[in-house]
């Protein structure tokens, strides 16, 4: 449902449209720094004709100076924090948030009041969550939100200082990636090809680019110089609510990613195959079509989410013939026989070969839009030992060559 306007004071909107949860906004004055009005906002459940009585109800509270922010909960902060970050973040990080938050802090944090929200509080909460079979990750997670958000509320002027600073969230631990073989790329590549053209190319890029799901989806033709050997990566597709958002990519920035004559000729069987597609359905390609679209005319793109679920239905199906011993699994080393990997692995895999083979941390991380090298090296450290026993066979060979001259006395 759009925006409604109440008495020109106040708005009301549906998020999403037909839940019955409703986002409240209330008109608060003037910002003396910025001259820009600021607005208050709240979440109400109910139907459309009560979402409007507690619109006009938020409202006098505002307009009367009751809505008292010294004694603001957890919940009215929460409500503030996610109207504030919406406009500058994607719409599935906010709509994550969102879901982590209605699930888990509102629950069991909401109803109490900031100026009585300790970090032995917040402590308590995250053994809770623990206990309850939440991962570490997951609570560091949480911890995370309610950071962001307290950290607001300190800018604001809600509180002197954040309680999640002096909080002892649980230790975020990396997990080394799994990442498929040579082999089994090449198997993954050549059963989805077989069956669904449109994943294989999915598969082939993810591992010869390590480019994102979303950035993917969200490719087409106008960014890929198959003369050049480039694709231009510069947005991202995601969907919420099944809704399509395409927007910038995760750091925001626009890279270039050159592709070897490998590279290239997948894509010219892409095209190939798009164009064979069109033709045979009579349905002509649009003017700039997705380079992975399941519609004959390419206007669709494909859904971030089934590219994810057919990779894994995927590599169940290879998991699942691997251990009835099936013919062309049978002579397979045993560690091609586990298949637990998600489609993400698949720019694991891309990253670490590249490490593995001495490619300069940089370059790597430029190539896969890290925004630090920092930031890959120590997600990747893992690969670094083949780099280090390759150094070590430089050093031992020039250290050889310096001990085996003519004025050097050899050792025993």
């Amino acid at each position: 449902m759009a925006t409604r306007n109440v008495n020109g004071t106040g708005t009301l909107r549906e998020r999403p449209p037909g839940s019955k949860r409703w986002q409240l906004r209330a008109f608060a004055g003037t910002d003396r720094t910025t001259g820009r009005p600021r607005q208050v906002s709240k979440t109400f459940v109910g139907n459309a004709a009560a979402a409007e009585r507690a619109l006009r109800s938020f409202v006098s509270e505002v307009e009367t100076g009751k809505l008292d922010r010294i004694r603001a909960t957890v919940d009215q902060l929460l409500d503030q924090w996610l109207g504030q970050i919406e406009p500058t973040h994607r719409p599935k990080t906010v709509h994550e948030y969102r879901r982590w938050i209605d699930a888990r802090i509102r629950p069991t944090l909401g109803n109490v009041r900031l100026n009585r929200l300790g970090a032995d509080r917040l402590d308590g909460q995250y053994r809770m969550w623990l206990a309850e079979g939440l991962s570490e990750s997951s609570v560091h997670h949480l911890h995370a939100i309610l950071s962001a958000a307290l950290n607001q509320a300190v800018k604001w002027g809600w509180l002197e200082a954040s309680p999640a600073s002096r909080a002892s969230p649980p230790p975020l631990r990396s997990k080394v990636p799994v990442t498929p073989t040579p082999e089994q790329m090449a198997r993954l590549y050549a059963e989805a090809n077989r069956t669904d053209p449109t994943l294989a190319t999915a598969i082939a890029l993810a591992a010869l680019t390590g480019v994102r799901r979303g950035e993917l989806c969200a490719l087409r033709w106008s960014d890929i110089d198959l003369t050049v050997g480039c694709i231009r990566i510069a947005r991202s597709l995601t969907i919420v609510n099944k809704q399509i958002h395409e927007g910038p990519t995760k750091t925001h920035q626009v890279r270039d990613i050159a592709l070897d004559e490998n590279g290239v000729a997948l894509l010219r069987a892409r095209w190939a195959h798009m164009l064979d597609l069109s033709e045979r359905a009579e349905s002509p390609l649009v003017a700039d079509p997705y380079v992975l679209s399941g519609a004959a005319h390419g206007g669709h793109p494909a859904d971030p989410d089934k590219i994810t679920g057919h990779f894994a239905a995927l590599c169940a199906k290879l998991e699942a013939e691997a251990r009835k011993g099936a013919p062309t699994a049978r002579n397979e080393p045993a560690v091609t026989r586990k298949w637990p990997f998600r489609f993400h692995d698949l720019r694991h895999f891309s990253v670490t070969t590249l490490i593995a083979a001495g490619v300069d941390v940089r370059t790597v991380a430029e190539r896969h839009g890290h925004a630090q090298p920092t930031m890959t090296l120590n997600r990747y450290a893992h690969a670094l030992p083949e780099r280090d026993r390759a150094a070590a066979a430089i050093l031992g060979k020039a250290f050889g060559s310096a001990t085996t001259g003519p004025d050097v006395e050899r050792v025993g």
